[in-house]
């Protein structure tokens, strides 16, 4: 249980990773160092040649003192080899390609938009809106700067897909969240909210960061769920009807796209 909560991506994960190299380096040394204690001494030599006996010395001093230099530059070089954590979500990159299939920096300019539909599916507004929001909802809080799109693909006026957008222009909660927790963590903590199975990864499309999806019990049976994430925005998808994951993630991404402005 303690093992399954380490965050294996985090920077003090991999600080951790690093002092334990240079513990052992340390213990290392020290051991190098009593051990030869007595060796490295002068002892009084048998002829009478103190001079020999006090360069002996400095030989096995200058000696151990070389071994010492090795083990400290093998155990840096082994540590800055080990120091590799993931980025915090809020340092990955963002981008999407322009018109001429050219990456440029948009981060700081996007913002999220729930779009009235995409993919055939309409967002449900009016009475159905508010049923379908009060059905999920349950009585619970929208998570802070968080918005939910409710939408209906068949026009029958029930549920088929509902998406939770959040963004850091929304509030300094989510932008405190990214600035801490890597895409790996934030895609760990949903899919283990959702009590989701067979999470895969999948392209997350233009705009970078990570998209995933898995399979999350219901009363009807299995739904996708899906998640994107990136450096400005979270976004956690299910689907009410059954589907693969695969067209779970086309989905996905296809709101996402038109989600991003």
């Amino acid at each position: 249980m303690i093992v399954a909560s380490v965050d294996t991506t985090s920077q003090s994960y991999a600080l951790g990773q690093v002092v334990g190299v240079l513990s052992v380096a340390v213990v290392a040394i020290v051991l190098l160092w009593r051990l030869t204690r007595s060796w490295r001494a002068p002892s009084t030599p048998v002829d009478g040649d103190r001079d020999g006996a006090m360069r002996e010395a400095s030989k096995r001093r200058l000696l151990t003192i070389g071994v010492t230099v090795l083990i400290a530059a093998v155990a840096g070089a082994k540590a800055a080899a080990s120091y590799h954590p993931e980025p915090r979500a809020s340092e990955t990159s963002a981008t999407v390609a322009d018109s001429h299939g050219q990456g440029a920096q948009t981060a700081a300019a996007r913002s999220a938009v729930l779009p009235d539909s995409f993919s055939g599916y309409q967002l449900m507004t009016g009475d159905a809106g508010q049923r379908a929001e009060t059905a999920v909802l349950a009585g619970r809080k929208m998570p802070e700067g968080s918005k939910l799109g409710f939408y209906d693909k068949d026009g029958d006026g029930y549920l088929d897909l509902f998406v939770t957008v959040s963004s850091v222009e929304w509030s300094p909660k989510v932008r405190k969240e990214k600035a801490d927790k890597s895409i790996t963590q934030e895609f760990r903590d949903f899919f283990a909210g959702a009590k989701a199975r067979d999470v895969t990864p999948f392209e997350p499309g233009p705009y970078g960061g990570g998209l995933s999806c898995g399979r999350s019990p219901s009363p009807g049976g299995d739904q996708a769920v899906c998640a994107w994430s990136d450096a400005t925005t979270f976004g956690g998808v299910r689907t009410a009807a059954q589907t693969t994951l695969n067209d779970a993630a086309g989905l996905t991404l296809a709101l996402r796209n038109a989600t991003m402005r």
